[in-house]
Parts: C-alpha cells; structure tokens; sequence
C-alpha cells in the first residue's frame, strides 16, 4: 500500500473497473473497438470459432452487458472465460441488425445461441385431393415427411390467411380444413347431391394455390444508412426476404429493380418474412414498390 503512489491497488478492487468487468481471455482493444451504434457482434473461442451471435442497438452498451451482473453460475463463468475476441458489423437500422443476426445464427450456428435455434415453423398450407376427386386446403402441422405450401409459425396465422383465400375464389367452406389431428381426417364423405361442380371447384383451389405463391407482394424497405450518404435498402421478392443492401443518397430509384441491385442475397425463412411484414405493416411510409395482394394478417 506504501509503494502504491499511483494508486493501482484501489483501482483493481473497484467494482466499476473496466478491466474487472472484461472475460478474461478477452483483449481489452476488442471491447474499446466497439462503436455506439446498431449492428451484430461475433464472439470468439480460442480456436477463432463463432461461438455467439448477438445483435444491438447500440453495440458497446449491449456487449458490455454479458459482462456486468453477480451472476456467478457456472454456465456463465464457462461462456465468459470461453471468450477470446470479438468482431461486429454496424447496421443502419435495428431491423437490418435483427435479419442479420438471424441469417448468421442458421448459417454459423453457434454454440451459446438457443433461443433463435429452437425456431421452426410450426404450421403450414397443404393440398390434398380425396378419392372422390375433390381436392381439399387445409392447415396441419409441419412434417419433414409432407411439403407445405407455404409455412406459418402459429396456426392462427395460417388460418387467418387459408380464410382469406376462400373468401376470394369462392371455395366451399367444407373443404377448407383449419386443423388437423390424426392423418386422414381432411378427407370426409359428403352427400354426392350438395357438393359443387368437382371441375369447377378443383379449379378454385388450383386459382388460389396460384395466387398464394405466385402473387405474393414484392416491396422494399427504405430507411437510414450508416451515414448520409447512403440509404438502407431490404428486398422482399414474391412474399420472401431476398436480400439487403445500401443505396447512395445521390441515387434517385424509379425502377423497384435497380433498388434490388443495391442488396447482397442473403438466405431466408419465415421467422424472418414474420418480422419484416410486422415491420411493414408498422412503418408504411417506409414501403416502397409495394402492390395490394393478399392480406398478411
């Protein structure tokens, strides 16, 4: 305590210490690194391995969070010592930060990430045709052993659209199945005497199956940038997330195609076509492009 002038001792003990609150394995140089904006950070093992993907809006304050608290469980003791370097990417926008973390989480797959992982769509569109040559649409349950015609993540969801396209190519409500739970149950004998036209009524389901993959809306999302001098750009193609990117501010975008050529391609599911539509419906004046197609809700 005699020798200590400067006053090291007092500052090591302090709670509030920086190199305290540091894992430590972790270079102090990739913390102080991080910039207060939005983006997505990579945490890194001793073997250069992405074992974390998080995603903030202000990226300094959300990582510095996974090490503040008195949490001493050993799960977390083994995720922070697990740390050895960290990378980010700056968003323009805290959507674009959310898509990004998601696409990086199925593509990397890391070992600390749950929660994005457990995600799966849970209902999907089916076609099935009976034996007496009707063909029926029905909401069921996602099987690795059936393709769906278009995945949802609750049923109401689903339902909610199945309803839609019934009302708009007039298909008999009876065959319009909105749960199922054993395998064969779509498919029920109806009096032969009140039954529709079976030529005319499969080519109403075939007209709305069309329209549900073929006519989905095709928009982009126009925001901020990372600087003035440019716009953010998300690319939604036939009802699915194609891409995102960013537009100088110079440009004048008439054509919707030149703004896709702005986007780098980045894969897609339905947990994120889910987010970008709640954005959408949120944010109008930020749509751009955009036709009138089937309601989404």
């Amino acid at each position: 305590m005699e020798w200590d002038d400067a006053g090291e001792i007092e500052k090591m003990i302090k709670k509030t210490a920086q190199d305290q609150r540091l894992p430590p394995n972790l270079p102090p140089d990739d913390f102080n690194n991080l910039p207060d904006k939005p983006g997505v950070y990579y945490f890194y093992n001793q073997a250069k391995k992405v074992i974390y993907v998080g995603k903030a809006i202000n990226l300094k304050k959300r990582v510095a969070s996974h090490f503040s608290g008195n949490n001493i469980n050993p799960q977390r003791q083994h995720f922070l010592r697990d740390i050895h370097g960290i990378s980010f990417e700056v968003c323009a926008t805290e959507l674009m930060a959310l898509l990004l973390e998601c696409t990086e989480i199925k593509k990397l797959w890391p070992t600390y990430n749950r929660a994005l992982k457990r995600f799966e769509a849970k209902f999907g569109i089916y076609q099935y045709e009976a034996r007496n040559g009707y063909k029926y649409l029905a909401i069921g349950k996602v099987s690795k052993f059936q393709i769906c015609l278009h995945e949802f993540s609750s049923l109401y969801e689903g339902t909610n659209i199945l309803r839609s396209l019934a009302e708009r190519f007039e298909i008999d409500h009876r065959f319009c199945k909105y749960s199922k739970s054993e395998e064969g149950e779509f498919f029920q004998n109806n009096n032969p005497q009140s039954l529709p036209d079976v030529i005319m009524h499969n080519a109403q389901i075939d007209n709305a199956i069309d329209f549900l993959l073929n006519n989905r809306p095709t928009f982009a999302i126009i925001d901020k940038g990372r600087s003035k001098e440019e716009k953010s750009c998300i690319w939604i193609e036939n009802g699915h997330f194609y891409g995102m990117g960013y537009i100088p501010s110079d440009i004048s975008i008439q054509d919707p195609l030149e703004a896709k050529n702005y986007t780098e391609p980045y894969k897609s599911n339905q947990y994120i076509e889910q987010l970008i539509f709640s954005y959408a419906e949120k944010n109008p004046r930020k749509v751009f492009f955009n036709k009138p197609l089937l309601n989404q809700n």
